[in-house]
Protein backbone atom coordinates (compact mmCIF):
# COMPACT_ATOMS: atom_id res chain seq x y z
CA UNK A 1 0.00 0.00 0.00
CA UNK A 2 1.58 3.61 -1.29
CA UNK A 3 0.77 6.38 1.59
CA UNK A 4 0.15 9.98 0.13
CA UNK A 5 0.51 12.93 2.45
CA UNK A 6 -1.55 16.10 1.52
CA UNK A 7 -1.69 19.40 2.82
CA UNK A 8 -4.61 19.98 3.56
CA UNK A 9 -8.06 18.40 3.40
CA UNK A 10 -9.46 19.40 0.28
CA UNK A 11 -6.08 18.50 -1.65
CA UNK A 12 -6.43 15.23 -0.34
CA UNK A 13 -9.81 14.64 -1.72
CA UNK A 14 -8.78 15.58 -4.52
CA UNK A 15 -6.07 13.26 -5.27
CA UNK A 16 -7.86 10.18 -3.57
CA UNK A 17 -10.88 11.15 -6.37
CA UNK A 18 -7.82 11.08 -9.50
CA UNK A 19 -6.02 7.45 -7.85
CA UNK A 20 -9.45 5.40 -7.04
CA UNK A 21 -9.23 5.65 -3.08
CA UNK A 22 -12.73 6.17 -2.24
CA UNK A 23 -13.01 4.78 0.99
CA UNK A 24 -13.60 7.03 3.59
CA UNK A 25 -12.02 6.39 7.30
CA UNK A 26 -10.83 7.73 10.26
CA UNK A 27 -8.25 10.61 9.11
CA UNK A 28 -7.62 9.13 5.64
CA UNK A 29 -9.42 7.76 2.46
CA UNK A 30 -8.20 4.34 0.98
CA UNK A 31 -8.42 1.94 -1.81
CA UNK A 32 -6.69 1.10 -4.95
CA UNK A 33 -3.78 0.03 -3.44
CA UNK A 34 -3.78 3.63 -1.81
CA UNK A 35 -3.88 5.53 1.47
CA UNK A 36 -4.35 9.59 1.32
CA UNK A 37 -4.35 11.42 4.63
CA UNK A 38 -3.58 15.32 5.09
CA UNK A 39 -2.03 17.80 7.01
CA UNK A 40 -3.37 21.38 8.53
CA UNK A 41 -1.02 24.20 7.01
CA UNK A 42 0.16 25.51 10.33
CA UNK A 43 -0.39 23.02 13.45
CA UNK A 44 0.82 25.71 16.38
CA UNK A 45 0.87 29.32 16.54
CA UNK A 46 2.09 31.91 18.57
CA UNK A 47 0.10 32.35 22.51
CA UNK A 48 -2.22 35.09 22.13
CA UNK A 49 -1.14 38.54 24.29
CA UNK A 50 -3.04 37.45 27.14
CA UNK A 51 -0.80 34.41 27.72
CA UNK A 52 2.14 37.00 28.04
CA UNK A 53 0.17 39.05 30.77
CA UNK A 54 -1.18 41.62 28.60
CA UNK A 55 -4.94 41.99 29.26
CA UNK A 56 -5.25 45.18 27.69
CA UNK A 57 -3.14 44.84 24.65
CA UNK A 58 -2.56 48.28 22.97
CA UNK A 59 -1.21 48.75 19.25
CA UNK A 60 1.53 51.22 21.56
CA UNK A 61 2.52 47.49 23.42
CA UNK A 62 4.16 46.17 20.07
CA UNK A 63 6.71 45.00 19.88
CA UNK A 64 6.10 41.77 22.55
CA UNK A 65 9.73 40.12 23.47
CA UNK A 66 9.11 37.74 25.98
CA UNK A 67 12.25 35.58 27.42
CA UNK A 68 10.39 32.59 26.06
CA UNK A 69 7.37 32.72 22.97
CA UNK A 70 5.15 30.48 24.20
CA UNK A 71 3.47 27.86 20.89
CA UNK A 72 -0.07 26.54 21.20
CA UNK A 73 -2.28 24.30 18.74
CA UNK A 74 -3.96 26.28 16.31
CA UNK A 75 -7.03 28.46 17.59
CA UNK A 76 -10.24 28.81 15.99
CA UNK A 77 -13.00 31.10 16.79
CA UNK A 78 -15.54 30.00 19.09
CA UNK A 79 -18.55 31.49 20.61
CA UNK A 80 -16.75 33.06 23.39
CA UNK A 81 -12.88 34.17 22.30
CA UNK A 82 -10.90 31.21 20.61
CA UNK A 83 -10.61 27.78 21.55
CA UNK A 84 -8.06 25.19 19.91
CA UNK A 85 -9.29 23.38 16.59
CA UNK A 86 -10.33 20.06 17.50
CA UNK A 87 -8.82 18.51 14.28
CA UNK A 88 -5.55 19.85 15.14
CA UNK A 89 -5.72 18.08 18.27
CA UNK A 90 -6.77 14.80 17.36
Amino acid sequence: MIALIAEKPSVAKDIALIIGATQRNDGYLSGNGYMVTWAFGHLIQLAMPEAYGMANFRRESLPILPPDFQLIPRQVKAEKGYKADPGVLK
